[in-house]
């Protein structure tokens, strides 16, 4: 079981992504648990995931939120984000995890 936050702005706009990301997991047979918060509520979140996907439009939060969580993070490529590519953002997460 693969579980990956997805942190953006307001948690809205990756929304459509977290969908793509567990629709693709869910396709290969492997299980993920894939969830989208909002950076000021990240905090929260310590010690409930395995990977942070941060949105690209705040990539710039990418260290402070890493810091918070404590877990491997990274920001979405523009590309796959603007595409809502659930099978890019999987491997990627993947990846991240090791």
């Amino acid at each position: 079981m693969m579980k990956i936050l997805v942190c953006c702005n307001a948690g809205m706009s990756s929304s459509i992504l977290v969908k793509k990301i567990a629709e693709y997991a869910k396709s290969i047979g492997e299980d993920a648990t894939v969830q989208a918060v909002s950076a000021a509520s990240v905090a929260d979140e310590k010690g409930k995931w395995d990977v942070c996907l941060v949105a690209p439009q705040i990539k710039y939060a990418v260290n402070d939120v890493k810091a918070k969580l404590g877990i491997p993070t990274d920001a979405v490529d523009m590309r796959v984000y603007a595409l809502a590519d659930g099978k890019a953002a999987y491997e990627a997460a993947k990846a991240m995890k090791g």
